[in-house]
């Protein structure tokens, strides 16, 4: 029961605390103007970072070299099920999120805490180690998500306390990921290596398609020396976290 405790604690870190922390932040639009950007960078090069370095790494140990199917597979479903619900990572211009209905934007925010907590549970069923360094990413990739979500519903004129009530509703997702994948885990132990494939698959999907193009969209064609200095910030947190959690 150990196991399931860690899961159900850091799922609430990553996923509630997270929130909570951007609605604390949102008190200071200033502050969120000047850093947000430059957190969305510095989560980029930690999905990045663990999606590569720790999580496929630990896939490929337990599940062979089918593991890279997996990941492939994941990703493309991710793919499509973006260009299905283009709203769960929020692209598009600004008019056309702003006219995203609100059913359908708790459906994809749901569906993106739930992944969320899967991986978590996924992490935590190899090793402790690797759900700390996951549950991290987790978080730190939470915070600019909350931040775009906060930052739709105010614009449609909602109070703070109900975008916050909205977020926290969605939140609760992340809960049910991790549940899930706990039992799937724990009653079919070959499932563990396709979890944590479709985990790396996730995090890499995130960076290098949502994330990071959005740095280049943002940048145009200036240098971004603040954005690339926090993106490899995050890659370089996560390399030393997995060395010292180790």
């Amino acid at each position: 029961m150990q196991v399931l405790t860690n899961i159900l604690f850091f799922t609430f870190l990553a996923s509630v605390s997270s929130l909570f922390l951007v609605a604390v932040l949102l008190l200071n639009k200033k502050l969120i103007r000047n850093f947000s950007f430059s957190l969305t960078a510095f989560a980029a090069g930690a999905l990045l970072a663990t999606g590569f370095l720790e999580t496929l790494r630990e896939a490929v140990g337990i599940g062979g070299e089918n593991v890279f199917l997996w990941v492939t597979i994941s990703i493309a479903a991710f793919f499509i099920i973006e260009r299905l619900f283009i709203f769960l990572h929020h692209h598009g211009d600004e008019e056309e999120k702003m006219r995203l209905p609100i059913p359908l934007l708790l459906f994809g925010d749901g569906m993106h805490n739930f992944i969320d907590g899967a991986s978590i549970a996924a992490a935590f069923l190899v090793n402790f180690p690797l759900g700390v360094v996951t549950s991290l990413a987790v978080f730190v990739h939470e915070i600019p998500h909350e931040l775009g979500d906060f930052g739709i519903l105010i614009h449609k004129g909602w109070k703070r306390d109900k975008v916050l009530g909205f977020n926290l509703l969605t939140a609760l997702a992340a809960f049910a990921g991790a549940l899930l994948t706990f039992y799937l885990g724990s009653l079919f132990k070959d499932a563990v290596p396709i979890l944590l494939s479709i985990t790396a698959g996730n995090f890499i999907y995130l960076s290098t398609t949502d994330l990071l193009p959005e740095i280049h969209n943002k940048a145009k064609r200036k240098l971004a020396l603040n954005e690339t200095s926090f993106f490899i910030l995050g890659v370089a947190l996560i390399a030393v976290l997995i060395k010292v959690v180790e």
